[in-house]
């Protein structure tokens, strides 16, 4: 069996990854407009209906926003307290899944979801990796600061989607308030892009044959300024792990994993 990891969306104006199988459609996030959500499944032969689930990695708007209009079209699944959350910022959803066992993972037709929590400023933060047959990807982001758990979790997927939020220069110098620049450099932050470099040179020599980088910010980084801190990162390392970056605005390529 096969899975494919496709970013339809990556940035802090807002998140959705479609992770799929030969039998199953999952979706991670849904923090852009369901207009765009419907737009890039229909030119991927997919519609919402046909969606296995919705997975929430946790509660801020950029991954929520089109929640309230897929309530009741297709499955969503939380943990318990991010459930709870979106409760109490939108009222009763249809068909939220949430379990005091969620972290002890679940199957969603025949791919495996294993939740992992993650350092960041929400009730219940979590990252994802999924199994089918022999093909392992993940998707981490909204990660303040790198763990054992996060490196544990991805150092054996084949494709890891990860955050490389901001320039730490350029963040500083940027325009953005003092609070916000300390809670986007706090440990329930964001990753830097020498921070995602750090994780990429732990990684490198393990399972992991694609790095895709995402969350991008649009103020306070550039996609090739992430890019080139994570490749340099991987050279020093001899990697031959193929690295890419995922958009804001468009869907990015998708990746295979066997």
């Amino acid at each position: 069996m096969s899975l494919r990891l496709i970013p339809l969306a990556s940035g802090s104006k807002g998140n959705a990854t479609l992770i799929m199988s030969e039998k199953t459609a999952l979706l991670v996030d849904a923090g852009v407009s369901c207009a765009r959500l419907e737009r890039e499944l229909k030119e991927l032969g997919l519609g919402v209906d046909a969606l296995d689930g919705v997975l929430i990695t946790h509660e801020h708007d950029d991954h929520i926003r089109a929640l309230p209009k897929l309530s009741g079209r297709c499955k969503i699944y939380a943990h318990p307290l991010t459930a709870r959350e979106l409760d109490l910022r939108f009222g009763a959803l249809k068909y939220v899944v949430g379990d005091k066992d969620f972290e002890l993972g679940f199957e969603i037709g025949d791919i495996c979801v294993q939740p992992f929590r993650i350092p960041h400023d929400a009730a219940y933060p979590l990252a994802y990796s999924f199994v089918s047959g022999g093909a392992r990807c993940s998707v981490a982001t909204d990660i303040g600061v790198p763990t054992y758990g996060l490196l544990r979790n991805i150092k054996d997927s084949q494709a890891v989607l990860l955050e490389a939020n901001h320039d730490l220069k350029m963040l500083k110098e940027g325009s953005y308030p003092p609070r916000l620049k300390q809670r986007i450099m706090s440990p329930k932050g964001h990753l830097s892009n020498d921070s995602s470099a750090k994780i990429a040179k732990l990684i490198a020599g393990e399972g992991v044959k694609n790095l895709i980088l995402g969350h991008i910010s649009q103020n306070n980084n550039s996609e090739q300024l992430a890019y080139d801190t994570v490749r340099r990162a991987l050279d020093e390392e001899h990697s031959d792990i193929s690295l890419s970056v995922a958009h804001q605005d468009r869907r990015s390529e998708q990746i295979a994993i066997d």
